[in-house]
């Protein structure tokens, strides 16, 4: 068994496991799918030894089972489109509706987040009022970016429009606070304050496959700034 399997076994489930949780047969899971009703999976992995996601493309996965891996969450979104459908509205309206569910319960954990946890100027003034071609440019990018996975890949819970929210957000801080996750030089005060925001973002986020963990932003973000700031912190000491 491959790093990249024992990974994808302990944080996904594979197409057959997901039909058979959810009760739902494939042939109507790539309906839902193809129809921009629920995400598209967040790996791939080939019958050529190779592994796709949508924010990492195509990479080596010598040995790995092939198949399509989807997050756990996905189960309960499946039996929220199920409903929209069940509901008799006309097919095409679905995903519409879907999609403002979606962005309305988005846009609202954004505008708590603004007031709570990090400003978003591109957004809502400084009294959080919204500022309309900024706040729609966030929701449709994190609509688009829901239905082809990529939150399920990044996401440690990728069909609540709150946690997706709180992650991109708390990301958004922290690659500021830490230059892109290159500050090597802290204060006191700056190194309790970072050691609290990466705890923060670690639970929000995804481990990261092996295959792709190097690239990742957890890498930089979490375990190299993490490894940073112990350095900073004992030779202050």
């Amino acid at each position: 068994m491959t790093e990249l399997n024992i990974y994808l076994s302990h944080h996904y489930l594979n197409e057959a496991q997901l039909s058979s949780i959810a009760a739902i047969s494939i042939e109507e899971l790539d309906v839902l799918i193809e129809g921009q009703l629920v995400p598209a999976p967040a790996y791939v992995v080939s019958d050529h030894g190779t592994v796709r996601s949508l924010v990492f493309g195509e990479m080596a996965a010598p040995g790995s089972a092939p198949g399509r891996y989807f997050h756990p969450a996905q189960v309960r979104w499946v039996a929220v489109a199920r409903e929209a459908l069940a509901n008799g509205e006309a097919l095409h309206n679905v995903p519409v509706r879907l999609k403002a569910q979606f962005t309305a319960r988005y846009a609202a954990a954004l505008a708590d987040l603004h007031l709570t946890t990090w400003p978003l100027p591109d957004s809502f003034d400084q009294h959080g009022t919204p500022i309309a071609d900024g706040l729609l440019a966030r929701t449709d990018s994190a609509w688009a970016h829901f239905l082809n996975g990529t939150f399920c890949l990044c996401v440690s819970d990728p069909v609540s429009e709150a946690k997706i929210a709180c992650k991109e957000v708390l990301q958004e801080k922290l690659a500021h606070k830490s230059e892109h996750g290159r500050k090597t030089t802290f204060t006191a005060q700056e190194a309790i304050e970072l050691a609290t925001l990466i705890d923060a973002y670690a639970a929000a986020a995804m481990p990261f496959s092996p295959v792709e963990y190097g690239l990742s932003s957890r890498k930089r973000l979490v375990e190299d700034l993490r490894m940073r700031l112990s350095a900073a912190t004992t030779d202050a000491e």
